[in-house]
């Protein structure tokens, strides 16, 4: 039987996708070739799905076209969206109960206690008429998809049913919410690492802390302490191969999965991982064999089935025409090309977030006060019942003071900093989203600069226009960027008690901002924007602490600027898959060094053939790689033992995931360049020299052993990939294997261009025999667990010029052809022609 939606006229295509079979033998129809789709008090807005499954909306209205963008999202990806909304609100536990030791649970009471769906109210109630008129047309188009879906033959879409629950109606706020969440996955990570720091310097001093949790340089920085664009020379280091190459592809239509598979295992749990790593840059028509700009991005965002974000285009007649990435539930255009224009962004890592020490005291009525500036002010409560699914609902109380939400009524093991509230940009009214419904509609930099600095996530938008001979490239800081009165606050939790309050933002005139740069390039891959002495108005000016290293930024800033002919934009492509380290070779060079002098460790069978793997290794984390692997290992276990040679195995628990990788790294790099006390265990008499190549030969003994474990005796048969792996998780894969793509051998690491970090379980390496393979071993704590979610190359000459791939596929549904059909081209290299002329889409 053919799904039909009801009030939806579908205008089929001998090239739609062809039919699956669900358990009951229903023959699925996947999304037919063009819809037009009706909603209630708006216009039609028709909807056309290309070969690749990515949607093309048409309206005359703006209002009814966000309700076509939005309807067209909901059908293929609303169980995302519902589980983004849940996570935000707190309500996981309602759909999948409450985890593993309460995990999920867990994470529903952060949640709660962070007061999000409140933040996302007032901002909404306060946003522009534009913007509320986009996502009114996009409730509008969500809530026609769910009934449509919930009247058809085939019901709400596979995850509703297997899980045996209907969505709630979708509200603009909740739009505003998904994107809040954004920031909220981003700044997590800052304030746990604002936590661990403070654990550390506890521990170990200050001076262990600001080494083990090391700043990017401020030496390498894009923008000097006036504002000015540093000299590219800042960013270029040895050029390294350049394999491989990216392949253009425009194969037919894929096959649909087929046949019944039956629920295998129980519900994977769903826990949150932090990724904030993304490469964006942009060349003008100097440097590229088109004579115009090519621009890339590949956001990377914590690994997820579906991919984290959601391609498609729509078009306003006589308005705008743009395509690109949003996230689920938000329909701004966060990357996107027009006909004249066109951004890519990439995290700025902004200090958006600070955690306050609050001193408190009982008041009448049961209530509390809390002390700031010397005045007792009161403390809020709101009592909320959490649902939980096959258990007793769970009521509790959360407080909030006039710095933000009381972190201790959802986070346990909080005890030890005392009742600490989280201040953020997202619960200020300063806070808004307009940008994103201005960006489409504009011409020229200037138009698109005043519509980015009207968002407040912290983001680098790097912008191109294709006017005049060789067009125009520029770059915007956009945000919130808090100002304190204590540099204090970037660094560690403070006293809630006065002193290190907010005292407004960085001025639009303050956020660094160039147009056509005299290198005809920018690049931007989450590292250090401006030093630590950033002034360009005359005051100092704090944009972020945590910035990541300029390791990626330097490797695409050197393939672009050595390149020895015009830039394609396949070679936009094959830069989004570099594998190549910028730290690798070093590293090793000093671990051969140091391994010359102490010798190999006694008793390690692997020893010889191992460093002579590292010997041959030419610095390259390609899965097949076997000096990789033993690289990698070799550098994690001597990371792990210094760390918790100093802080002890129980911190290292909280440390290693909470930490971003690179900045750990970077520490490593220093303790290793210049070995002192406490690290390698160093004391008075003990030559530092000698300590710290003795840990080396310790560290690889144990890299070995655990290779070895993982992959056999044979050190000539050890890979990379063999070790580190992409496992697509889907939060029901174990309750239907419909939704099971598989696991495969994953390419790069934390400081490469085409990104396999592993970060959420990291710590298991540390874990004692027994709960180390329990945990998954080796394989677990690599799992990759964030990487690009898309890969797109942005080029308007000609219009129907642009390139992109899915890590998964558009649709959330594995009923359709359109699940998993971008999975095997992402993992190979590959990448498809992106049509945008309605003549060009097939």
């Amino acid at each position: 039987m053919i799904r039909r939606m009801t009030g939806v006229a579908f205008l089929l295509s001998a090239a739609a996708c062809s039919v699956a079979q669900d358990d009951q033998g229903l023959a699925e129809q996947t999304a037919a070739k063009e819809t037009a789709v009706e909603i209630s008090g708006l216009d039609v807005a028709y909807i056309r799905v290309d070969d690749r499954g990515m949607s093309h909306v048409t309206a005359w209205d703006e209002k009814a076209g966000y309700g076509g963008l939005c309807y067209a999202m909901a059908r293929d990806r609303l169980f995302q969206m519902d589980v983004l909304r849940r996570s935000a609100e707190g309500r996981l536990a309602e759909i999948y109960g409450p985890g593993d030791d309460d995990a999920i649970l867990g994470q529903d009471l952060l949640a709660r206690a962070q007061n999000l769906r409140a933040f996302a109210a007032a901002r909404y109630a306060t946003a522009a008429s534009r913007t509320k008129r986009a996502l009114q047309g996009c409730a509008a188009g969500v809530n026609k998809y769910i009934s449509e879906a919930k009247a058809s033959s085939g019901g709400l879409p596979l995850e509703f049913q297997t899980l045996g629950y209907e969505p709630d109606p979708w509200t603009p706020e909740d739009s505003v919410l998904a994107y809040i969440y954004v920031g909220v996955t981003f700044d997590t990570l800052t304030w746990f690492t604002k936590l661990e720091r403070a654990a550390v310097a506890s521990i170990a001093g200050t001076e262990v802390a600001t080494t083990l949790i090391k700043e990017a340089p401020s030496e390498v920085s894009m923008f000097d302490a006036q504002g000015n664009l540093n000299p590219i020379s800042t960013f270029l280091v040895p050029p390294g191969p350049t394999t491989p190459s990216a392949t253009i592809v425009n194969p037919p239509p894929p096959t649909c999965l087929e046949g019944a598979r039956r629920l295998t295992e129980q519900l994977r749990q769903m826990t949150p991982v932090s990724g904030r790593a993304s490469n964006a840059w942009a060349v003008d028509g100097h440097l590229t064999s088109t004579g115009k700009p090519l621009l890339a991005t590949d956001p990377h965002f914590p690994h997820a089935t579906p991919s984290a974000v959601y391609l498609a285009q729509l078009k306003v007649n006589g308005q705008y025409n743009v395509a690109g990435w949003m996230v689920p539930g938000f329909p701004g255009f966060i990357s996107g090309h027009t006909e004249s224009i066109a951004w890519v962004p990439t995290f700025s890592l902004f200090d958006s977030v600070d955690l306050y020490v609050e001193t408190l005291r009982p008041a009448s009525g049961g209530k509390q006060e809390v002390l700031i500036n010397g005045q007792w002010k009161p403390v809020t409560k709101r009592v909320e019942t959490l649902r939980v699914k096959g258990q007793p609902d769970v009521q509790r109380t959360f407080r909030s003071t006039p710095h933000g939400p009381i972190l201790n009524d959802g986070l346990d093991g909080l005890e030890a900093f005392g009742t600490l509230a989280l201040k953020s940009t997202a619960g200020q009214p300063e806070w808004k989203v307009d940008g994103y419904f201005e960006m489409p509609a504009a011409q020229s930099f200037p138009q698109f600069k005043a519509a980015a600095l009207k968002q407040s996530i912290g983001w680098n938008f790097i912008f191109a226009d294709y006017a005049g001979t060789h067009g125009h490239i520029g770059y915007q800081n956009s945000g919130l960027a808090p100002q304190r009165q204590s540099p204090l606050n970037a660094l560690y939790p403070v006293p809630g008690t006065g002193g290190h309050e907010w005292t407004g933002y960085a001025t639009n005139a303050e956020l660094p901002s160039v147009y056509d740069p005299p290198s005809h390039v920018l690049v931007t891959a989450n590292n250090r924007m401006v030093p630590r002495d950033y002034a360009p108005q005359g005051r100092p000016v704090h944009l972020a602490n945590y910035w990541d290293m300029p390791w990626r930024a330097q490797r695409i800033m050197t393939r672009l600027t050595t390149a020895t002919q015009p830039l394609t934009p396949q070679d936009m492509a094959s830069i989004q898959l570099d594998t190549q380290t910028t730290i690798g070779l070093p590293l090793r060079d000093s671990y051969l060094a140091a391994l010359g002098r102490v010798g190999l460790p006694a008793g390690d069978p692997s020893a010889v053939a191992a460093v002579e793997a590292l010997q041959q290794w030419d610095g390259n984390a390609a899965a097949s790689s076997r000096g990789a692997a033993v690289y990698e290992m070799l550098t994690l276990i001597l990371l792990r033992n210094t760390v918790t040679d100093v802080i002890g195995p129980d911190e290292y628990a909280l440390f290693a995931p909470n930490v971003f990788l690179t900045n750990q790294l970077n520490g490593l790099i220093d303790v290793l360049e210049n070995p002192r006390a406490p690290y390698f265990g160093i004391s008075e008499g003990v030559d530092p020299g000698v300590a710290r190549d003795e840990a080396v030969r310790r560290a690889l003994g144990e890299a070995d052993a655990m290779l070895r474990g993982a992959l056999g005796s044979d050190v000539s048969a050890w890979t990379w990939g063999g070790i580190h792996e992409l496992t697509y998780n889907h939060p029901l894969a174990g309750e239907d294997a419909r939704f099971d793509i598989g696991t495969f051998p994953a390419t790069g690491d934390v400081e490469t261009v085409n990104i396999g970090g592993w970060f959420a379980k990291v710590g298991i390496l540390a874990l004692p025999p027994g709960e180390f393979e329990a945990a998954g071993g080796v394989r677990g704590a690599l799992d990759q667990d964030s990487l690009s979610a898309t890969r797109l190359v942005w080029n308007l000459a000609p219009l129907d010029g642009s390139l992109g791939v899915m890590s998964t596929g558009i649709s959330g549904d594995p009923r359709t052809c359109h699940y998993a059909d971008h999975a095997e081209a992402w993992r190979a290299g590959q990448i498809f022609p992106m049509p945008f002329t309605s003549a060009a889409i097939p």
